[in-house]
């Protein structure tokens, strides 16, 4: 018999065997069975069994656990399930000398001392069949000294693999099921994905109840203090990975989470390119505690949304805010040169004492959306839509933007609508053309961090506990990477990135609208007027714009201001380079920012991955998996090679286990309880409490600005008055933005 460590095993079980095992005699080793079998027990079926399987008396073992190992083996093979009945322990060395283990079904069926409260599935049986085993303090090794294989109820090899004591979770499952978790994959699925792999459900020797359980126990944290702290572990782990990892924490007087600011290495390196423009916004129903997520997000060389730092907060009041920008400029180093957000009065405050030196812009998108809901009740609310577009978009100065809305409340009477009052004071928060000529990378509004939002909804929702949400932003800065890492790779000829090319291609298009009607030269300086048609409300309007070209430098300048807001060559300056047979665009024309043909320091940098959050044998585990797969996947065509393959793994596990035996006493654990959490300071951490629930700005669903609030704005339309004059909606004091009702006073 192989040797197998001792255990340290204590008595289980209140009462010891009546039996005096001192005075009882060895029995025969061939005996198979002690006492007479009484009527309808029977031994069950031993084929496919080699004697040395089946337990008898005389059997001996170096270790208990090996004497107990074999018989649960034996059991497992016929088809019944085994329990230890008891263990007699040394009085002197507190050792265990004896223990008996019997079918799990003996006993009786009903209690003899008091009448059941609950019905049990499994009934005793009144079965005899158990073993003894006794310590031979001679040879210092076990022996089966009275074996009983008789049963009172027919055993199923088949059926035993159902039995709640041979359910496990493999290794394999277990690192199956973190990884399936970790992608929000139902346990359903995982658990079809599983016996798929297997052939059938009956091969895997568990239930999708063991898999539940074990998502239930070893991946949801259910305790709201401890789900704070293993965040803030992760926090201390990722620092460890990757000192660049940048994350701060902000607690209250009585060492409650308030709030949190967390950036990763590789966004503090993209900062240096796209810092320039960011864009704030927040989301509710993220996670459980009700926190609301906020984001900072610009736009990389693909025009793509890209993360540059999170926070969660535990209110929406402006010292909250003001905290989450200090930290966040205390990472990056810098101030952003812009901002956009929504017409939050927290943010705009906080903004406005924390970053003096910002330019900041209200979503345009945010605004425009009210427009059903505060014009809807308006008999002409049609043509007070388009007109409002109108004025908003087209408008070339501020001064002509001022006029026209001054022509469009007096046209329709709209002087006591508060709302619109409110949006014409801050017009230089909002209206594009106090914006031209900035460079904003094409961005008016909040709707790149509403994107992003929408990206993070696929992995996250409102049961998400916080080690949850912060694992699942690290997938997300994962997927985010390998998508511009892909782009990269498709952008393999030219200056400008694809994405960038598509928006020049747009307005190469748009070129052919245009004319130069005026020219007028001063020395190499060529002043003239552009002429666009453009199609405004199915009316085609013809629009001038002033652009000056030097000749000898190939400088343009135009009125639109295009380039300078966004990077993009505007059709007039297409037209001009066409005219003056310029037909390479001039370097200063396709800034860095744009071009695919700059090294990148954030792109050597990868975004910092939690791998100690499972426990070091699955990760060992699955780079041994990893590893077989690449070797199988050359040798599965020919039989020749995959039996070769087969006789090496057995060779290799034969080696393994003489390996093992050598060790001896050593025992390889297959833990369970490692969550590969460490805890520098763990005192201050140990502190720590969830924050208490609060109310927010958001709606308490998880659903953001969508169907309930598009079907509240045609609602509102539909309550039309037919009767002149027209009657204004009553002005609501609330700000109905994306994810619910802001119970604030500012007219917007």
């Amino acid at each position: 018999m192989n040797a197998m460590p001792r255990l340290d095993v204590t008595e289980v079980g209140s009462v010891e065997m009546d039996i005096c095992y001192e005075d009882m005699p060895l029995l025969d080793p061939l005996q198979v069975g002690s006492e007479e079998m009484d009527p309808g027990h029977q031994v069950p079926d031993h084929d496919g069994l080699r004697e040395d399987e089946i337990p008898c008396v005389g059997m001996w073992f170096e270790q208990l656990q090996m004497a107990h190992e074999f018989y649960v083996t034996y059991a497992k093979k016929v088809g019944f399930a085994t329990k230890i009945r008891t263990t007699t322990c040394d009085n002197i060395t507190n050792q265990p000398i004896n223990q008996a283990i019997h079918y799990n079904r003996d006993g009786f069926c009903v209690s003899r001392v008091k009448a059941s409260t609950r019905k049990n599935r499994i009934s005793a049986a009144r079965c005899k069949a158990r073993i003894y085993v006794k310590y031979d303090k001679e040879t210092q090794d076990w022996f089966f000294f009275k074996v009983e294989l008789s049963h009172s109820y027919p055993c199923s090899a088949r059926k035993a693999v159902h039995y709640h004591e041979y359910r496990k979770l493999t290794m394999h499952a277990r690192c199956v099921i973190e990884d399936n978790h970790e992608a929000e994959i139902r346990p359903n699925k995982t658990f079809l994905a599983l016996a798929n792999q297997f052939g059938d459900p009956s091969n895997l020797g568990y239930s999708e109840k063991n898999l539940r359980n074990y998502i239930t126990a070893r991946l949801r944290t259910s305790n709201v203090n401890v789900d704070v702290r293993e965040m803030m572990n992760y926090f201390m782990r990722m620092k460890d990975i990757n000192p660049n990892f940048f994350y701060a924490v902000n607690l209250d007087d009585e060492c409650k989470f308030w709030s949190a600011v967390w950036v990763d290495a590789r966004c503090r390196a993209s900062y240096e390119y796209y810092g320039d423009v960011v864009s704030l916004d927040r989301t509710y129903s993220t996670n459980k505690h009700g926190l609301p997520f906020a984001s900072f997000v610009g736009v990389n060389h693909h025009g793509k949304s890209t993360i540059l730092g999170c926070a969660l907060l535990r209110n929406e009041e402006i010292p909250s805010y003001e905290w989450v920008f200090r930290q966040w400029v205390k990472c990056m180093g810098t101030a952003p040169q812009r901002i956009i957000t929504d017409q939050c009065k927290s943010i705009f405050r906080a903004i406005k004492n924390v970053l003096p030196d910002t330019r900041h812009r209200w979503c345009i998108w945010h605004i425009t959306k009210k427009l059903p809901h505060k014009l809807g009740g308006y008999r002409r609310y049609r043509e007070l839509y388009d007109e409002f577009n109108d004025i908003v978009w087209n408008s070339q100065t501020e001064k002509s933007f001022e006029n026209n809305w001054y022509e469009f409340i007096d046209e329709h009477n709209l002087h006591n609508n508060t709302w619109l009052s409110y949006l014409f004071d801050d017009q230089h928060m909002w209206v594009p053309i106090f914006f031209k000529g900035e460079f904003w990378t094409a961005m008016r509004s909040t709707q790149r961090s509403e994107s992003m939002h929408s990206f993070y909804g696929n992995f996250l929702h409102s049961r998400t506990s916080l080690v949850q949400f912060v694992h699942e932003h690290d997938n997300v800065l994962g997927i985010k990477e390998q998508r511009e890492l892909e782009d990269d790779a498709a952008d393999l000829r030219g200056e400008y990135t694809t994405c960038m090319f598509r928006d020049v291609q747009i307005e190469f298009v748009k070129k052919a609208n245009c004319k130069i009607s005026v020219v007028a030269e001063e020395g190499p300086v060529v002043c003239m007027k552009v002429e666009e048609e453009k199609l405004v409300n199915d009316t085609i309007l013809c629009v001038s714009y002033d652009v000056h070209f030097d000749r000898s430098t190939q400088e343009v300048r135009c009125e639109c201001n295009l380039f300078e807001s966004s990077g993009v060559l505007c059709c007039h300056y297409l037209e001009v380079f066409h005219s003056y047979k310029v037909y390479k665009v001039p370097n200063r024309y396709v800034l860095p920012r744009l071009s695919k043909n700059i090294k990148r320091k954030h792109t050597y940098v990868k975004s910092s991955h939690d791998i100690s959050r499972s426990d070091e044998s699955h990760v060992a585990f699955r780079g041994l998996c990893a590893h077989f797969y690449n070797i199988t996947q050359d040798f599965v065509n020919d039989d020749e090679e995959t039996a070769l393959l087969h006789a090496a793994l057995e060779e290799t596990r034969a080696k393994l286990t003489a390996h093992r035996v050598k060790k001896g006493s050593e025992t390889v654990v297959d833990s369970h309880n490692n969550n590969g959490s460490t805890s520098l300071n763990v005192a201050t951490v140990m502190d720590i409490q969830a924050p208490s629930k609060v109310n927010t700005k958001g709606r308490p669903n998880s659903k953001r600005l969508g169907a309930a609030l598009e079907k509240s704005f045609k609602k509102s339309a539909r309550r039309k008055n037919k009767h002149d004059p027209p009657v204004v909606c009553p002005e609501s004091t609330q700000d109905v933005r994306f994810g619910g009702v802001v119970g604030q006073a500012d007219p917007e």
